[in-house]
């Protein structure tokens, strides 16, 4: 099968017995035809011109640079995440920590509560007895005893006869001593010699805790 010719070699003209010869006509346009088929194949096959390359050229680094693009906004928001989780863990651990610090301070102010409690009920217990340490008279002093033997002015005054049981008023002489900067064995020996009662140490232990505190 021949190919098929391009219009320039048609053959429909019409012949005049005058003019050319019609099959050098035909055959010039049969080369002709060839030419241009020819010239046809090298332009299809020929490399696109300098701007189409360099439109292509410019479309391949606006893709990369889209590429690129994308490639760093997922990182920084990935880093972005990991930045907001370490926040929020630095959150939560400071939020744990005001916790411990409320219940600490919720603990020592319920110490501190019950410390101030017990002072208090410690100096009710010294104004109910301290009427009754007035309406004692004051034992007269020894004529003949020296000095040395004679009771600091600073010591509350002793009962007047004998050791007394009354724990209570045991009790603020104790506490009057501690808090005047007695040292504890002088207060002993001072309850040891004119007070009867039991359970001296756990006295003085109290009596001396609650002198710290104030």
């Amino acid at each position: 099968m021949a190919p098929e010719q391009p219009p320039i070699a048609r053959r429909d003209f019409p012949t005049n017995r005058r003019g050319y010869d019609p099959a050098a006509v035909d055959a010039h346009l049969e080369a002709v035809a060839a030419r241009v088929a020819e010239l046809e194949r090298r332009v299809a096959g020929a490399p696109p011109p300098l701007s189409a390359r360099a439109g292509e050229q410019v479309q391949a680094i606006v893709e990369a640079a889209e590429r690129g693009a994308q490639d760093i906004r997922a990182a920084a928001e990935a880093d972005a995440r990991e930045r907001v989780a370490k926040v929020g863990e630095a959150a939560d651990r400071l939020g744990a920590r005001i916790d411990e610090l409320a219940a600490e301070v919720a603990t020592l102010t319920s110490d501190l509560s019950a410390r101030v409690n017990r002072l208090r009920d410690e100096l009710a217990a010294i104004q109910a007895h301290v009427p009754g340490l007035e309406a004692e008279p004051a034992p007269p002093p020894p004529a003949a005893a020296p000095p040395a033997a004679q009771a600091p002015a600073e010591l509350p005054a002793a009962p007047p006869a004998g050791p007394s049981r009354d724990a209570g008023s045991a009790r603020i002489v104790a506490l009057e001593m501690a808090l005047s900067g007695k040292p504890r064995e002088e207060t002993e020996r001072f309850l040891a010699e004119h007070y009867d009662i039991p359970d001296r140490d756990a006295l003085l232990d109290d009596v001396y805790a609650a002198a710290r505190t104030t």
